[in-house]
């Protein structure tokens, strides 16, 4: 606006009305930065500068990177795949600085945070990732991995579900929402998500795993034993796993393979609960020696095993009765004394209390 101004001509208006003038023209140039103040007071009067251009509008924020953006975004995900963590994060923040609805940068940050472990700052993170762009699938994904590693399995089956509304045939998602849905108790669900990941990648031992836990779940115990054979021939799986599939052997009375397995877990992982369970199936298989010499093992690995200190107890105590139950045959003493350290492991177990009575032991 001009500071520059006509000379009021010809009729003199009311004084009043000459206020209402200045006042409203005063108004004016002090918005326009004809009108300078110093301690509060109007003090002079200036030209304002005149403008080539009109000042620009702060830009509209954006949740798709522009070009500038999306070479930034390179940067940082290029640094993280290096495990450069700090140059990654660094980029992702300020990067949200400057644009704080930049959807990719959120997964990205969330994503670096989460191979960190610091998976209580990743859930938000992912979660305002979904929030800004909810058709992106690495945001939903990744929320699902975190959330279900903090223990709010709903909120990650939730997540997982909007992920495979985005990719239905995605293996991991499908793995997971297995495993999930089998924690809440919905067989049929879990068996159908894990059937359709071993659909989608036939040689993906985990997802053979998956749908293996699903069917013992469900009672399906030779579908269940073929699952987890197949894992094992395709991935080199965790001991829990060989764990499940001696029992699988022992749900369908097939001791002599449960025997046989247990032998191997205890060649490439020789824990307590790898030598109790080759004790139990070498019991129902009636090699009796055996079977203690395999519970004893157990307890030299971890003397307060309590499962294995009843094998022992239980051996000994079968060997008293074969023998006649003499009150001084040593094997009395040691199944007493079996039991009874299994007790002190724990106490609540009922059916070995009720042996030492039966047998007052």
């Amino acid at each position: 606006m001009s500071c520059t101004f006509r000379r009021i001509a010809a009729s003199r208006p009311s004084i009043s009305l000459q206020l209402a003038v200045l006042s409203a023209v005063s108004t004016a140039m002090v918005g326009s930065g004809c009108i300078t103040r110093d301690g509060g007071g109007l003090s002079s009067i200036r030209l304002a500068p005149v403008m080539e251009k009109p000042e620009l509008a702060p830009p509209t924020l954006r949740i798709e990177p522009d070009a500038a953006e999306e070479t930034r975004l390179t940067e940082a995900r290029s640094a993280a795949e290096k495990d450069d963590y700090d140059t990654a994060l660094r980029i992702f923040r300020d990067l949200l600085q400057e644009n704080p609805t930049l959807a990719d940068a959120y997964t990205g940050m969330a994503g670096v945070l989460e191979e960190q472990g610091d998976l209580r700052q990743a859930e938000p993170a992912y979660a305002r990732a979904v929030a800004l762009k909810p058709e992106d699938f690495e945001a939903n994904s990744g929320h699902g991995r975190v959330l279900e590693s903090l223990g709010r399995v709903k909120d990650a089956i939730r997540a997982f579900q909007r992920a495979l509304a985005i990719r239905p045939r995605d293996l991991g998602s499908n793995t997971a929402m297995s495993r999930l849905l089998l924690d809440v108790g919905q067989l049929d669900g879990a068996i159908a998500f894990a059937e359709r990941a071993v659909e989608v990648n036939p040689q993906d031992g985990n997802a053979h795993l998956a749908l293996g836990r699903a069917y013992m779940k469900a009672g399906r115990g030779t579908d269940a034993i073929r699952e987890y054979e197949t894992a094992t021939e395709l991935i080199e799986p965790p001991e829990d796993v060989i764990l499940t599939l001696i029992n699988a052997y022992a749900a369908e009375k097939r001791y002599r393979e449960a025997a046989n397995a247990a032998e191997a877990l205890t060649r490439t992982t020789p824990s307590a609960a790898a030598y109790e369970r080759l004790g139990w199936a070498l019991f129902r298989l009636n090699e009796f020696d055996a079977s203690a010499a395999a519970y004893r093992k157990s307890i030299e690995v971890d003397p307060g095993y309590w499962p294995a200190l009843n094998g022992v107890g239980v051996n000994a105590l079968n060997g008293w009765i074969r023998g006649g139950r003499r009150d001084d045959d040593p094997l009395r003493f040691e199944a007493r004394t079996m039991l009874q350290r299994s007790l002190k492991s724990n106490p609540e177990q009922p059916k070995v209390i009720a042996l030492l009575q039966k047998y007052s032991l």
